[in-house]
């Protein structure tokens, strides 16, 4: 029955493309560096109840490895803190993509398509009702990030982006029914990304160019608001994307990539694109290990420190 959804969904949303910026509500860029409005934002504007208080160690980013080592990482000192390994029982499928909600729980997605939860306390694995598509449909593969309904809200929805350059969608993280919501627009349509969102009720995604983008999404349409360059930086080998305190933190893994100069070994860089003075900086490079996927709860600041 699940899969007969996901067929009904990707019909749906192949069948939607065409929705037009009024029907769909789109958000209109501004002179700021991303935008100032609310991202189009689905679902109520009010609060939801669950998960409303954010406990302080879900406000840390995630990020898994590609030897299945989840850490959390800490922005304003760059500490990485392994938490233990993740042993989902996948039959072999490795993580690729993470998103975290409010509770502290990565959501997990392999290689094979599926998604696991996982406890970011004790690495705890459970298995979703998620059945992925065949190896050909659009997303098969995808980034994913949540992002609040509202501004400063605790109701948040989980967003997807596909591997194969379809654009955003959504998926209920109660039904685990998907819904297409449209394509990227301007230079980046037919772009793959990953995924982040905040605190404040925006999504933001790091597509895959050369060099790599980070841009500001409307959640109504797939609209791409604004977005920035970041010299020197591509997606090498293995990328992830998150936000903290109004920053955003990419991890590239470059050796043996096409699209950017090789560095050897030592695992990913750690870069971070500052959008109040638009610098782009590698912060801590070559960590020790390539990190394939990261997340960040709508816990997290969306403000550094004043």
């Amino acid at each position: 029955m699940q899969r007969l959804h996901g067929a009904l969904a990707l019909l749906a949303f192949l069948s939607a493309c065409g929705t037009s910026k009024s029907e769909a509500g789109v958000d209109e860029a501004n002179d700021t560096p991303f935008g100032d409005g609310d991202g189009g934002g689905f679902g109520p504007g009010a609060d939801g109840g669950a998960g409303s208080e954010c406990a302080e160690d879900t406000k840390d980013i995630f990020v898994i490895s590609e030897e299945n080592t989840l850490y959390s990482f800490h922005p304003p000192t760059l500490v990485f803190t392994p938490i233990g390994q993740v042993r989902c029982p996948t039959g072999g499928a490795t993580p690729t993509s993470m998103a975290v909600d409010r509770m502290g729980v990565a959501w997990v997605r392999h290689t094979d398509g599926s998604i696991w939860k996982v406890d970011t306390r004790t690495v705890a694995c459970t298995e979703t009702a998620f059945l992925p598509f065949s190896e050909t449909d659009p997303f098969y593969q995808f980034g994913m990030g949540f992002s609040t309904s509202s501004k400063g809200g605790s109701n948040e929805q989980l967003f997807l982006s596909d591997n194969k350059g379809t654009g955003l969608a959504k998926l209920d993280t109660d039904t685990f029914k998907l819904s297409y919501i449209g394509p990227y627009t301007g230079d980046l349509a037919g772009k793959k990304s990953e995924l982040t969102g905040t605190g404040d009720g925006k999504l933001y995604g790091f597509f895959v160019a050369a060099p790599a983008q980070i841009a500001e999404i409307s959640k109504g349409t797939g609209e791409v608001i604004k977005a920035n360059e970041l010299p020197g930086v591509y997606t090498g080998s293995a990328w992830a994307f998150s936000f903290y305190g109004g920053d955003f933190y990419v991890y590239t893994a470059s050796e043996g990539n096409s699209g950017g100069p090789p560095r050897a070994g030592g695992g990913s860089d750690v870069t971070r694109f500052r959008p109040s003075d638009g610098s782009v900086e590698i912060v801590k490079p070559k960590v020790g290990f390539k990190i394939v996927g990261a997340g960040v709860s709508t816990c997290a600041p969306t403000e550094g420190p004043r």
